[in-house]
C-alpha cells in the first residue's frame, strides 16, 4: 500500500470512528427526515453504523479495497467515488426501496469501490485478475440477492443486511465507470480532432 492510500485510509477509519461515536443515529439515513429536508443524511448514513462489529467489518472492507486497487486511482479519485457512490447508493434506495425508513453502514459503497476498482484494473495488464474480481462479485450479489447470503454478517452485527444496496453500489461504480472511460476517450479524441 502506497503512502497516500496509507494516509487515506487512517483518515477514513478515524473519521468512520469519529461519526460513530459522536453523531451515531443521528446521522443515519433516515427517510422521514430526508423528506423534510435533511438531504446530508443521504451521505452521512454510510459513515454510521449499528454497533463497533459493523464498524469494524466495514474498516477492513476498506482496508481490502485499498490493499487490492491503491495503485489505480489517485486519493482524491478514491474521495470522488466514495462521496459520490454514498448518495448514488442512498438516492437509489429513497426512490426503489421506499419502505427502507432507515439505513446506516458503508457497506454498499464499498461494493461500489470494489467494483470501481476492478473495472479500472481491466484497463491495466493485470484484467485477468480485475475479471475474476468481477465475477466474484457478481456470484456474491446474486447470492445475497436471491436470499442465500448474509445470516452470518446480519448476526454478527446484530441487524438486518440489506443487500440490495450492494447491488445499488455495484451498478453505480459499474455504471459511473463506464462514463468516466466514455469522457476520457471523448476528451482524448477531441484534442487530436482539428
Amino acid at each position: 500500500m502506497n503512502r497516500q492510500s496509507l494516509i487515506l485510509l487512517t483518515v477514513l477509519t478515524l473519521m468512520l470512528g469519529v461519526c460513530q461515536s459522536v453523531m451515531g443515529w443521528a446521522w443515519a439515513y433516515q427517510r422521514p427526515l430526508i423528506e423534510a429536508g435533511h438531504y446530508y443524511l443521504l451521505l452521512t448514513g454510510h459513515f454510521v453504523h449499528l454497533n463497533t462489529i459493523h464498524l469494524g467489518l466495514n474498516t477492513l472492507g476498506l482496508i481490502l479495497v485499498l490493499l487490492l486497487f491503491d495503485r489505480v486511482y489517485r486519493w482524491y479519485e478514491w474521495l470522488a467515488w466514495l462521496f459520490s457512490s454514498a448518495i448514488a447508493v442512498s438516492l437509489m434506495m429513497y426512490y426503489c426501496l421506499p419502505t427502507v425508513t432507515y439505513y446506516v453502514g458503508l457497506s454498499a459503497v464499498l461494493h461500489s469501490l470494489y467494483v470501481a476498482g476492478a473495472m479500472r484494473l481491466l484497463l491495466t495488464p493485470e484484467r485477468q485478475f480485475a475479471g475474476v474480481l468481477l465475477v466474484l462479485v457478481s456470484i456474491k450479489l446474486f447470492v445475497e440477492n436471491m436470499g442465500m447470503g448474509d445470516s452470518l454478517t446480519a448476526r454478527l452485527i446484530d441487524g438486518h443486511v440489506l443487500t440490495e444496496s450492494h447491488l445499488f453500489g455495484a451498478i453505480f461504480a459499474f455504471f459511473a465507470s463506464i462514463g468516466v472511460l466514455i469522457f476520457k476517450t471523448l476528451s482524448a479524441n477531441h484534442g487530436k480532432i482539428t
